[in-house]
């Protein structure tokens, strides 16, 4: 953001704090349809049934999808814990949210999300994070489109859906709550 508003020759400090919030929420609202568009696209991937073997092949790709969608969405709603006045409402939701995939107390979406999103470092053994090479890197593993495994790591899809749904529930309310506030304190 500020690299932006330097290029057009406004500096982030010349600016109300009242200005900077409506900036990370004009950043935030597009960003939030886009996210959630998406993620019902690549769970919809994921509903349609399989016709032939080829399109079988392709449920990893369609989870891996879907997967990635998860986090980004995830990582956009976390822009409103940048809104000052709803900061705790925002992070208490990503909490919520992060609970639904909570594995031995390690988040298991980042997990997963980590190893598809670096998988050739996981591959050379560097991976960072809670995964292991040995352990949730097996090529010889089987997919459906209701579950998504690696090693001690899974998501069910429809579990996994129902959190994102209650994740843009809880969004918009905080939305809503920082919208209310900055109606009121023009």
């Amino acid at each position: 953001m500020i690299l932006v508003l330097e290029n057009e020759g406004v500096r982030l400090n010349e600016i109300s704090d009242h200005e900077k919030q409506a900036i990370v929420w004009d950043y935030y609202k597009p960003r939030h349809t886009h996210a959630w568009n998406m993620l019902v696209l690549s769970w919809r991937a994921l509903d349609e049934p399989a016709s032939d073997v080829t399109e079988l092949m392709e449920d990893e790709y369609h989870w891996e999808n879907f997967i990635i969608r998860l986090w980004l969405y995830r990582v956009t709603v976390k822009t409103l814990t940048q809104l000052n006045n709803v900061n705790a409402e925002a992070r208490e939701i990503l909490a919520r949210f992060d609970r639904n995939f909570e594995i031995d107390g390690q988040n298991g979406l980042k997990a997963i999300r980590d190893m598809i999103e670096h998988f050739d470092d996981y591959a050379a053994g560097k991976g960072r994070g809670p995964a292991t090479r040995d352990g949730e890197l097996d090529p010889w593993r089987a997919v459906s489109r209701d579950r998504f495994e690696r090693g001690k790591y899974s998501i069910e899809r429809a579990l996994a859906y129902d959190a994102a749904i209650r994740l843009r529930s809880d969004a918009k309310s905080v939305s809503d709550a920082f919208i209310a506030w900055y109606k009121a304190s023009k």
